[in-house]
């Protein structure tokens, strides 16, 4: 199945001017260099033709040796030192020079550009399938030395450099015989035509490569990832690794068959259609020998201008195709940069200093894309100032879009979330996460210090604040018995010293960053999932503590939480299907009573266990 051709949102133009204006920005050099890199490209190349049919001529016309010399270190000579100044400027000291080393900071500024994009945008997006596919295309453009983002230099470059020396051959076939230059021409573009089909070989299987060669390096990584390494060894996994990566590497050799008998039957065509040019300009050139008496040195030098013609013919239109496909990455690039924000950055509203806040929704319904219903559905609910409410039900009741609504992440499809009547869609969307101090059940930590991960940055940190949340959340012995206490790396993904915390352990971890960010309003969304039940009531007796004078939400499937609130939701269906205290939900008698029975059983099996050991 062939893909229907993409229009680049955003035209050549467009996409050469951000690029040389992210030059003009970070590294106005690398401008420089370019046209130093052309010129001593170009003369290069002028140096290099001229050189042995120049020195041939002085031969032919027996000069003298000082004549001969002069020559040849003149052309010897310009050659050398403009090869010299382009491996200063593109390849000097070290393994890059000056010009690359610009350009791979360039394309890191581009890069940084990308990530701070991805880190900062609407939560919503990390949801759209679109947008993740956009920033997919956007990074692949960074994603090496050849990837537009630094390699666009160089086609630039090469371009330059071969439409100068195509008008300087062409002049010349052209004063020479007009039908050399014709035949010249007619090959040259059956050539480039044969060459380019040949050469798109990769482009029109791009999929069946992608997939085989995404199958194969995933499968390659497989064995070595500590996530899966206890189920490879307790269930016997590394034979049938092994088999699959078998399967996928003789699938990845299958396809180098076809490639390379493919590029053979090319490889010959080429051979016969420069057969075709050389031989009809040795025969006009030969008459030309013959009927003009034309000299040995003027037939070199012809002749090899038949030859560079078409090198530089073939460039150019391979520099404008690279160039095209470098701007259309170009283009995804911006497209992703330039992706409208549905929520407001960097402006809005002041958020309301008086403290507790009131969350009212109000007839609030939400949709994930590309699901036929919604998880929330009209809902409408009063928050009161410092009021502690559980949230409970089912998996996918809806417990935690709901959070996500209120804490700003997501936007309601239908109605309004506000803040002390002030719906949080008009207020500056970064500043409204400062409210919030959360924990989810879900989260990462990065391959950063104990201290780091608490207070989340690693400047004007308060190393005595790190570790009084430390002993609130009862990780203190824990931390002083690591080998640098709070200066100890999490993870071993970078640092092969760092060290993996157990799953209580990370929970308490995560209430420390809670207490250091010291938000208004606090967030619980299953917070002690990895927890058994004794220590999942002790570490919510300090979340009960922790929010005392707080707007707090706890979420959870699992009611130990319940009790310390002031009134317990129970949604079913993305509504709220019961509504009170701990107390008056059980006489009532329903749904929630039931569930709170079920777990009561476990957590009473649980702690006469414990009170037996």
């Amino acid at each position: 199945m062939k893909n229907k051709k993409e229009k680049p949102q955003y035209g050549m133009t467009k996409c050469l001017r951000y690029f040389f204006s992210r030059a003009k920005k970070y590294r106005p050099e690398t401008l420089v260099f370019l046209f130093f890199q052309i010129l001593f490209n170009v003369s290069s190349a002028v140096f290099g033709f001229y050189m042995s049919p120049m020195i041939l001529s002085c031969l032919e016309n027996h000069s003298t040796a000082q004549e001969l010399l002069l020559t040849a270190a003149f052309f010897i000579g310009g050659f050398f030192v403009s090869d010299a100044l382009i491996g200063y400027i593109g390849n000097g000291v070290g393994s890059a020079g000056a010009k690359d080393g610009y350009q791979v900071e360039l394309r890191s500024r581009i890069e940084q550009e990308l990530s701070d994009k991805l880190a900062s945008t609407s939560y919503c997006h990390c949801l759209d399938n679109s947008f993740l596919r956009a920033a997919d295309r956007a990074f692949a453009a960074c994603a090496g030395n050849s990837q537009a983002a630094e390699g666009t230099w160089n086609t630039l470059q090469n371009l330059a450099v071969n439409l100068i020396m195509f008008g300087f051959f062409t002049a010349m076939l052209t004063h020479i015989h007009p039908l050399i230059f014709a035949v010249t021409m007619v090959l040259s573009i059956t050539d480039f035509a044969v060459s380019s089909y040949v050469s798109k070989y990769n482009y029109r299987h791009r999929e069946e490569r992608s997939h085989i060669d995404r199958q194969a390096n995933y499968l390659r990584w497989l064995p070595g990832q500590l996530s899966i390494a206890k189920d490879v060894r307790l269930f016997g996994l590394a034979s049938w690794i092994n088999r699959l990566t078998d399967k996928a590497f003789a699938a990845r050799q299958a396809y180098a068959k076809r490639e390379h008998a493919f590029y053979l039957i090319g490889t010959f065509s080429g051979m016969f259609i420069e057969f075709l040019r050389s031989g009809a300009a040795l025969y006009i050139l030969l008459n030309m020998c013959i009927e003009n008496g034309m000299g040995a040195a003027e037939f070199l030098l012809y002749f090899s201008a038949v030859n560079s013609f078409n090198g530089r013919f073939n460039g150019i239109l391979n520099n404008l195709l690279d160039l095209k496909n470098k701007c259309l990455d170009l283009s995804y690039m911006l497209e992703f940069l330039n992706c409208p924000e549905p929520y407001r950055f960097g402006e809005g509203v002041p958020i309301p200093t008086d403290f507790p806040y009131e969350i009212r929704l109000e007839n609030v319904s939400y949709r994930y894309p590309e699901s036929d219903r919604n998880v929330i559905d009209h809902l409408n609910l009063t928050i009161k100032p410092g009021e502690k409410v559980a949230v409970v039900g089912l998996n996918g009741a809806g417990k935690t879009t709901l959070i996500k609504l209120i804490t700003g992440l997501l936007d309601p499809d239908e109605g309004r979330v506000l803040l002390n009547d002030t719906d949080i869609r008009e207020f500056n969307r970064a500043e409204y996460y400062k409210l919030f101090s959360a924990v989810f059940q879900h989260f990462n930590l990065f391959d950063i210090t104990v201290a780091e991960t608490v207070a989340q940055s690693a400047a004007d940190m308060d190393a005595s604040r790190v570790w009084d949340c430390l002993e609130k959340a009862g990780l203190t012995k824990t931390i002083q018995d690591l080998p640098k206490g709070i200066d100890t790396h999490l993870g071993r993904e970078v640092y092969l010293d760092g060290v993996v915390l157990s799953g209580g352990q990370t929970q308490r971890l995560m209430l420390a960053r809670a207490l250091y960010k010291n938000g208004a309003i606090l967030v619980l969304d299953e917070p002690t999932a990895a927890l058994d039940p004794l220590a999942e009531r002790d570490l919510y007796e300090k979340y009960n503590a922790m929010s005392e004078g707080r707007t707090s939400f706890f979420i959870s499937h699992r009611l130990a939480s319940t009790q310390f609130c002031d009134r317990i939701l129970y949604l079913k269906d993305g509504q709220i299907a019961e509504e009170g205290s701990h107390e008056s939900l059980l006489k009532l008698g329903k749904e929630y009573a039931h569930l709170f029975q079920v777990q009561a059983k476990y957590y009473q099996e649980d702690y006469r266990k414990e009170e037996a050991i």
